[in-house]
């Protein structure tokens, strides 16, 4: 609990200007934090080492740190001094030689966020613009975080060498994964880590507004003017998300930008590379003429897959800890590691909102148990449940066999019904009790309407 001097403090400091501890040794570089400081209206405090970075933040406190991980002293355990402090600081880590493995590393020890070096002045104010306000509104860690990146299962390295491999390429990257795999920041990365990572870094989520009308526009144009997100990101990275959303006329539009961009060489650093995220098979949506066959092939030049969490079971007791201890730092609180009961009913779960959702449970679990040990009680609901507590007429196969699909869909749709029941009509407290995503539940529901 934060002393009465730290509280006053605080309140002193309220409606200040943040204050950000720069740490790295390279004066550019310091100079260059400087100005995203500067422009976030900061007051900036540099550090040459980390030892004196982690005697500052003992010392003084700060909103955020930017923290370059390739200190000659070591950066890993400038992080773990952040996370030390009450409040906790959150670091943005720099990866200073531009690898996969430098950047999970950094996520491994800690990180809330990472840039590249060099790095783009806007993209470095937004992340840090948006790892500051979601600090402020208590949410940093319920998005899709770069823990997605943290796992020892062998479809993760694969994921690794083959963002490894996309980075060094300009080719269009086209990354295929469920919710809250972590599909943005792959692309990130694949940005962060290739000679590209000094350009901008847009980011375009089509049908997501409410007039799709306006999906032309928001691509951007072929005009010679710098306008559009598609001109923006010349010479960086468009990152389209879920291009399953992509209207009819923007997929034209999109497909006749990348045949005029596209075409230009990778040294005048006017040409277009993008790396578009989806949630869908989009080889069977060409088949089926939902999506334009060129577009796609010209999108699918390196295929990436991200794994389910379900398909990785083993990572789930490496990510708990990760966030137990993220949210111990957050929350201030001294939750020591899961019991083994509580892992083996974590790690039995589906987790259809996979790591996004596995962070926000761990985070809640953390909260309520302030500092004692986590027990199975502590649950949701839909954790709780052992299937050999079900009773042998749901679980036995019968003599004659059972259609195994229709059965489970038809037990989906009762329990939905029922947990629907229970909570009058919540949907949010429903999806809860049924261990899904608000989101997956109402999809659902709409689909059983439709049929």
């Amino acid at each position: 609990m934060a002393s009465a001097a730290d509280l006053f403090r605080r309140y002193l400091r309220k409606g200040m200007a943040k204050r950000f501890l720069l740490v790295d040794a390279d004066p550019v570089g310091q100079a260059a934090l400087q100005h995203v400081a500067a422009s976030l209206e900061g007051e900036d405090f540099v550090a040459a080492t980390a030892e004196s970075a982690r005697a500052m933040l003992r010392a003084e406190p700060f909103d955020l740190c930017i923290l370059d991980m390739n200190l000659p002293d070591g950066g890993e355990q400038v992080i773990s001094t952040a996370q030390a402090c009450q409040p906790w600081i959150p670091v943005v880590a720099l990866a200073g030689q531009g690898t996969v493995a430098e950047v999970v590393t950094a996520f491994r020890a800690g990180a809330a966020e990472f840039l590249p070096r060099p790095f783009h002045h806007d993209l470095a104010v937004a992340i840090v613009r948006r790892v500051l306000q979601e600090r402020a509104s208590g949410t940093l860690g319920e998005q899709t975080t770069g823990a997605c990146l943290i796992g020892d299962h062998p479809a993760m390295r694969v994921v690794l060498e083959r963002i490894g491999q996309a980075a060094e390429s300009g080719a269009s990257v086209l990354v295929r994964g469920d919710q809250g795999t972590g599909k943005e920041v792959v692309a990130r990365l694949i940005h962060a880590c290739g000679a590209r990572r000094a350009g901008p870094f847009v980011t375009v989520r089509p049908g997501t507004g409410p007039d799709t009308a306006a999906e032309p526009e928001a691509l951007g144009s072929t005009d010679a003017q710098p306008e559009g997100n598609i001109l923006a990101s010349l010479g960086g990275t468009l990152f389209l998300d879920d291009i399953a959303g992509l209207s009819r006329d923007a997929q034209i539009g999109l497909l006749r930008v990348m045949k005029e961009w596209g075409s230009l060489s990778e040294s005048s650093g006017r040409n277009l590379r993008i790396v578009a995220a989806t949630t869908q098979d989009m080889e069977q949506a060409a088949r089926d003429g939902q999506f334009l066959e060129e577009l796609y092939y010209r999108l699918n030049v390196i295929p990436m897959e991200i794994p389910s969490l379900r398909d990785r079971p083993e990572d789930i007791p490496i990510l708990v800890d990760h966030f137990r201890r993220a949210a111990n730092a957050r929350r201030g609180r001294t939750v020591p590691a899961f019991a083994p009961e509580v892992l083996v009913r974590m790690g039995a779960c589906s987790w259809t909102g996979n790591v996004r959702q596995l962070g926000i449970t761990v985070d809640r679990l953390v909260s309520a148990a302030k500092d004692r040990a986590v027990t199975v009680n502590d649950l949701p609901a839909s954790l709780r449940t052992d299937v050999s507590e079900l009773g042998p007429s749901l679980v036995d196969l019968p003599p004659n066999g059972i259609d195994l699909r229709l059965l489970l869909a038809q037990l989906e749709e009762r329990l939905i019904e029922q947990a629907l029941q229970r909570t009058g009509g919540n949907k949010n407290r429903a999806a809860e009790l049924l261990g899904m995503n608000r989101t997956t539940l109402v999809e659902k529901l709409r689909r059983k309407t439709v049929a």
